[in-house]
């Protein structure tokens, strides 16, 4: 037995007992740096990875969460995701596997607290070491990544990457501050495309994105995400629309529709797929502003004066110690899914 602590000892350093104040409000007793973590919401590992540089940590993780690794960079800069456990749910969505769970013996286990009551309680009933997120809006972000961090045992890691997600949010408000609501474009962000349409209304993190980037939200009478009929959308007649990543319509699907050549959008050609980086870009996360600044780059490029590549390697070096080359940030922003639309050219590597 003294041999196993002086090995843990070496290979992670020393563990403190902390306490740590959940999204909940809730005061959880927990080791850190946790050496073994269980994540049930979707953005949480990957946000995790980037803080902690390292998967050797996650110990399981939402199976839609591989899926975008698998489909993303992520699992390309952290190969070993693949032996992460994803066998942790009971079908999609959040509602947690306990006995599998148990089974991983982790140090803490993260679920959304704004999933109903049911889904985390069911955890706490089991005994486990239980940590609550809140899904809503930048303040959540912030307060999860730090929390995270703590965690992590890396606050000053965490910290700093709050403060750049804060200082680009400053910059782009400094940009479009002073835009009329005339000068801003009216966004549609349609969470599902495929075979229905839903789309992203008032109180949803798309909104916030949108008029970060100097958007207005031509869902915003309606509130969450909701089911919406063709009917709706001729009649919001959005200048651009945004394509989710929880869904596999592209560009041209809507373009090819002869059911919505009445929309400005489809005839100008200004219908996007949000990119997919080391997670999607529609939910918040620790690379949200960089969906904030291809937004904002899109609606308003005479006013937006980054260079959206430049800014992507830079917080690629950043967060995960990794050079982005050409074909990858071509592929993170989907440039050849995106190519027909409007003023995409510009954001492709120089041929």
């Amino acid at each position: 037995m003294a041999i196993d602590v002086v090995v843990a000892f070496v290979a992670f350093g020393p563990v403190h007992a902390t306490d740590l104040t959940d999204q909940r409000g809730r005061t959880v007793a927990v080791t850190t740096p946790a050496q073994r973590v269980v994540f049930l919401p979707m953005p949480a590992p990957s946000t995790y990875m980037a803080i902690d540089r390292s998967s050797a940590h996650v110990a399981g993780m939402n199976p839609a969460s591989a899926t975008a690794m698998q489909s993303g960079i992520l699992g390309r800069i952290f190969p070993s995701f693949e032996r992460i456990a994803t066998g942790i749910t009971r079908g999609a969505g959040v509602v947690p596997n306990v006995e599998a769970i148990m089974a991983l013996h982790p140090d803490a286990v993260l679920q959304w607290a704004t999933s109903g009551d049911e889904p985390i309680a069911m955890l706490d009933r089991a005994g486990l070491t239980v940590l609550g997120l809140r899904y809503g809006g930048q303040d959540d972000v912030d307060g999860a990544i730090l929390m995270m961090g703590r965690l992590a045992g890396q606050e000053t890691r965490a910290a700093a990457i709050v403060a750049r997600q804060r200082q680009r949010q400053q910059a782009l408000a400094a940009a479009l501050g002073g835009l009329a609501d005339t000068e801003r474009p009216r966004v549609l962000h349609l969470t599902r495309a495929s075979d229905s349409f839903s789309a992203a209304g008032r109180d949803s993190y798309s909104d916030f994105v949108i008029r970060t980037a100097g958007g207005r939200n031509a869902a915003a009478e309606i509130g969450g995400s909701r089911s919406v009929t063709l009917e709706q959308l001729l009649v919001w007649n959005p200048d651009v629309i945004l394509l989710g990543n929880f869904d596999t319509a592209m560009p041209s699907d809507l373009y090819g529709d002869p059911r919505l050549q009445g929309i400005k959008a489809v005839r100008e050609r200004r219908v996007f797929r949000v990119p997919l980086g080391g997670y999607r870009w529609d939910p918040p996360s620790h690379e949200s502003a960089l969906a904030w600044v291809w937004l904002a780059d899109l609606l308003h490029p005479d006013r937006v004066a980054i260079d959206l590549r430049a800014e992507m390697r830079d917080w690629y070096a950043f967060l995960y110690g990794h050079p982005l080359v050409d074909a990858e940030i071509d592929a993170i922003l989907h440039a050849r899914q995106n190519g027909g639309s409007a003023g995409y050219a510009r954001f492709a590597a120089s041929r």
